[in-house]
């Protein structure tokens, strides 16, 4: 969504308290490789963040992904917004690709803002929720669009980032209560000192790619036999995506320095580079992924199911602690209508689709593939659990983190006190 377009929409607004200022520094890697500081960070602002006018909730229906959009002009799927120069990593791959600060200030602050109004956000019944542009939010869409939110007594109003960061930042500053983030996001910021951040549950698990285009390898073997060789590998930092090329070469015996890295801005950067065969082999999320293996007639080659899985998750549930405790009976019922959307989706695969279709706006097959790479994850289990210390091992190694957090932010005791699982 253009910026310009948003903030057309947004004369009317309120103000927050302001958002706590968060950095995530990170130990050079690759020097030759990537050109940077020493010390590479992104800023969230200590500006105060307006909120939009109420019109731009969300009620449901397939109108969903709409918050915020314009009411004149077409609308973009969701897999357009993630071939957009604003992708779901682009803010965070931006700044690790550059080293340099980013700060949300001006016209920025405005996109960071979630849609609702004072009254939605006070109310005992409302939910705000931040989500991205992808494919482990399918469930969540569909729970809006068949109205298990509103049945189970819930408002759920629901706020579209196109980047992990702004979607943490609106939660931090209390403009939205509940978001669907990375877990590599969520567990970055709890390191450098957001301690109040917590991850309650699941949303989607496998589905992070990596790709190889027609005419370069096949197969991990393959790409192991190329090292030292030239073939060149794209990118992003500090990402679930990383974590799928660095856990290939690494359990394949085989390091960055021997192939030709390229870290990338943003995942569309990826896709293109790979479709006009400006690098070899990239690492891609679904359902674009999907997207651009058709389009450069590709091979998947690793994913993060076998990477940190079987049960690999992607996006997580994450909340802050005082809002939790404050709010388990709501959280529960909200993981539980997700769980329940999810068997949904299971039950009857093609009606889903049919319903998702016209929000992700690509071929029914192609979307099909990519959802059923990238699929629900509203449990996490202990499987599930043991894949993030996984992930986590990997984050060390690449130097982004000192430990392994992961038990102090994981909470279970809202998936348990929703019965998760039970029928």
């Amino acid at each position: 969504m253009a910026r310009r377009q948003l903030l057309r929409n947004s004369s009317e607004h309120r103000l927050v308290a302001p958002a706590r200022r968060l950095r995530v520094r990170r130990r050079p890697v690759l020097r030759d490789s990537f050109r940077s500081e020493s010390r590479r960070y992104f800023k969230l602002s200590s500006e105060p963040i307006p909120l939009l006018p109420a019109a731009c909730g969300c009620s449901g229906g397939t109108e969903v992904l709409g918050c915020c959009a314009p009411t004149s002009g077409p609308r973009d799927g969701i897999v357009r917004v993630l071939a957009s120069d604003v992708t779901r990593r682009k803010f965070l791959g931006a700044c690790c690709a550059t080293g340099f600060g980013i700060v949300a200030s001006g016209p920025l602050a405005a996109i960071l803002a979630a849609c609702g109004s004072e009254s939605a956000a006070t109310s005992a019944t409302t939910l705000r929720v931040g989500h991205l542009p992808a494919g482990c939010i399918q469930h969540l869409l569909l729970a809006s669009i068949n109205g298990l939110f509103k049945k189970a007594g819930l408002n759920v109003v629901l706020t579209q980032f196109d980047g992990p960061p702004p979607n943490l930042q609106s939660l931090v500053a209390g403009a939205i209560d509940v978001s669907h983030n990375p877990w590599t996001t969520v567990i970055a910021a709890y390191n450098d000192g957001q301690k109040d951040l917590r991850i309650i549950g699941g949303s989607g698990k496998g589905g992070i790619e990596l790709v190889a285009r027609e005419g370069s390898v096949k197969n991990i073997a393959e790409l192991a036999s190329s090292a030292n060789q030239g073939l060149k590998v794209g990118t992003l930092r500090l990402d679930t995506l990383e974590l799928v090329t660095y856990g290939t070469l690494r359990d394949a015996g085989r390091t960055y320095s021997q192939y030709k890295m390229t870290f990338f801005p943003s995942m569309v950067g990826m896709g293109d580079a790979l479709i006009h065969k400006s690098v070899d082999v990239a690492s891609l999320a679904q359902p674009y992924g999907a997207t651009v293996v058709s389009s450069a007639n590709g091979t998947y080659l690793n994913d993060s199911n076998q990477v940190w899985g079987p049960e690999a998750s992607d996006c997580v549930v994450n909340v802050k602690a005082d809002y939790l405790e404050k709010n388990r009976s709501k959280l529960e019922t909200y993981l539980h209508v997700l769980d329940e959307a999810a068997k949904l989706r299971d039950a009857d695969f093609e009606k889903a689709l049919t319903q998702l279709q016209p929000i992700y706006q690509v071929p029914p097959a192609i979307l099909s593939e990519g959802l059923k790479r990238q699929t629900p994850q509203p449990v996490l289990d202990p499987t599930a659990i043991q894949g993030l210390h996984k992930g986590v091992g990997y984050l060390i190694d690449l130097g982004y983190l000192k430990g392994d957090v992961i038990d102090s932010v994981f909470d279970s005791r809202i998936q348990e006190g929703a019965k998760l699982g039970v029928a």
